[in-house]
């Protein structure tokens, strides 16, 4: 006998769009679903929905928007649904103990790493940052320790050299959609058997700030690399070249190279910049400068001839 009847969805980004979209495609139309307060955002400061408010709103889906899911009032409304379960997938805010006991089989969260690995706010791009050449997705029961519940299912993903932070996302976020449907046939036919995680195989990630993005060219060639790519496109790593900011989209380590931290050491034609680092060469290939599009950098370099010139560098600080 199927045991799941009703379920309350939290999420937020357009990360948790593929879940409930893989949800309702499968007639497990949640009860509720829970999104994060409408934001003003931009320079007229419109306000604006989130990804999945907008989505709910085009299936009929009732959406709650507490200021506070932990405050008694949203704490009475969600239980007012009798959920047999919750899903949560990138909501953005951290749930009390009141709420994870409100459901009868309890509350399961997608989160893209394998855990015990990058914990945290942002594990694709620390994943990215380390250089792992595999990541996944991990569905377990949410405890009031952040990402440290019993595991119900986990998959893992090959990381190509091509990938970025963007890639990455996209890839988990199709992939969770199918992770959370097979938990939850597992959930829902009995045959679960949750793994309980090893703490001290645990690492962690961070919250993304501007000091994580700003690139140190002391580093070497490779860590920089991967800093850039767990980055991109959005929100970016950053340097400074005459005073302004510019944000690198892409680069790679470029071997048998040397020179200063940051020393602009030539422009290859067709390719980009070749950067000075703590071990080996960058060659940067596209950028975005201040107030600009995206371009490659060797287009940029040919508005900036002095580019090439003696002493010219990319520096840390304005």
């Amino acid at each position: 006998m199927k045991r799941i009847k009703n379920i309350i969805f939290l999420g937020t980004p357009q990360f948790a769009i593929p879940t409930l979209s893989s949800l309702v495609s499968k007639d497990k139309i949640p009860v509720l679903v829970v999104t994060q307060p409408d934001k003003k955002r931009g320079r007229g400061q419109k306000l604006s929905i989130s990804p999945v408010k907008e989505f709910c709103l085009n299936y009929n889906i009732p959406v709650f928007q507490p200021q506070n899911i932990n405050k008694e009032d949203a704490i009475k409304k969600i239980g007012s649904y009798h959920p047999d379960l919750i899903i949560a997938t990138a909501y953005g805010k951290i749930v009390s103990q009141k709420i994870l006991d409100i459901p009868k089989l309890g509350c399961i969260n997608l989160h893209p790493s394998l855990l015990p690995k990058y914990r945290g706010p942002s594990p694709i791009n620390w994943t990215l940052f380390h250089g792992e050449k595999e990541t996944g997705n991990t569905i377990f029961f949410m405890t009031k320790k952040m990402d440290a519940g019993d595991i119900v299912y986990q998959s893992k993903i090959r990381i190509m050299p091509e990938d970025n932070y963007g890639s990455l996302l996209e890839k988990l976020s199709e992939k969770g959609a199918e992770d959370v449907l097979k938990a939850l046939s597992l959930l829902d036919d009995g045959l679960a058997s949750p793994i309980s995680q090893d703490d001290s195989l645990a690492t962690f990630s961070k919250f993304i700030d501007r000091d994580i993005r700003r690139i140190d060219w002391g580093e070497s060639a490779k860590n920089i690399a991967n800093l850039i790519r767990g980055l991109a496109p959005y929100p970016s790593a950053f340097t400074y070249f005459q005073n302004k900011e510019i944000k690198i989209i892409k680069a790679k380590p470029f071997p048998d190279n040397e020179g200063k931290p940051g020393l602009i050491l030539k422009v290859i034609k067709n390719q980009g910049i070749l950067v000075g680092t703590g071990n080996n060469a960058l060659l940067i290939e596209i950028i975005k400068p201040e107030g600009k599009k995206e371009m490659s950098s060797y287009a940029f370099s040919l508005g900036h001839l002095e580019i090439s010139g003696k002493n010219q560098r990319f520096s840390n600080e304005k």
